[in-house]
């Protein structure tokens, strides 16, 4: 994956990209909600949050993407057992709503994957369920924009994350940013986009973050953090 991002960055036209395809075990999160869950008793994991809506998500990130979901109550039988809070109990899946439960697995891989920014109280409506043939369309149609030659690189990118997560047995959620000053907002960053994975059968979450940041940015991190590689050189030759 890091080989994979390394081609997209050194590919970029007129900006710098910022790309994460990071795997994280849902043990790892069920364990961080135990501890979270320990200091909390008020917490009623089953209770239901309204998600945000699909159709602004994408809109958002580009208003000429076009799509025919109407995302409402209930859709697709689950393909991994509906044994957890967002099935109904003839096992579809809910789409208008989350559980307190998944909420927190959702922040929690934002956190990891970001460490210096705290998704701990995003709200419900930051997320949105989306379909994996809408998903794919958008990526491809935001990188053909900023990579140099994305057209060969594509099967490439989609391999991998069939290879790591199996989006067809996933639920997959979008994020769209609520607040002005984590990664996705922060000066510099001209457009984002953020999905998280889901495959219960493999209990396991992949998260996908691409962001386009401006030269201008990255120039400005040099400015603060300049690279004395070179200096160093210098005195080690004398």
């Amino acid at each position: 994956m890091d080989v994979f991002a390394q081609t997209l960055v050194t590919g970029a036209i007129d900006c710098v990209i910022d790309f994460k395809l990071e795997t994280y075990s849902s043990k790892m999160v069920t364990s961080e909600k135990k501890q979270w869950k320990s200091n909390d008793k008020s917490v009623i994991w089953g209770e239901r949050q309204p998600l945000g809506s699909y159709e602004e998500m994408v809109m958002s990130a580009s208003p000429s993407v076009g799509h025919n979901h109407r995302l409402r109550h209930l859709s697709e039988r689950s393909c991994s057992g509906g044994s957890d809070n967002d099935f109904d109990s003839n096992d579809y899946l809910i789409k208008d709503s989350i559980s307190r439960k998944r909420l927190y697995d959702l922040t929690q891989v934002l956190n990891s994957s970001f460490p210096d920014h705290d998704f701990t109280n995003a709200n419900s409506e930051a997320f949105a369920l989306v379909n994996y043939t809408d998903l794919s369309r958008l990526v491809d149609m935001k990188l053909e924009t900023i990579v140099r030659d994305y057209h060969v690189r594509r099967e490439e990118l989609w391999g991998l994350i069939d290879e790591a997560i199996v989006p067809s047995d996933c639920q997959i959620y979008s994020f769209k940013s609520q607040f002005e000053d984590d990664p996705f907002t922060e000066d510099g960053c001209i457009w984002a986009l953020a999905f998280i994975f889901y495959n219960k059968g493999l209990k396991r979450f992949v998260i996908l973050t691409i962001r386009c940041l401006s030269k201008q940015a990255e120039t400005s991190i040099e400015k603060i953090f300049p690279d004395f590689s070179e200096d160093e050189t210098e005195q080690h030759e004398k």
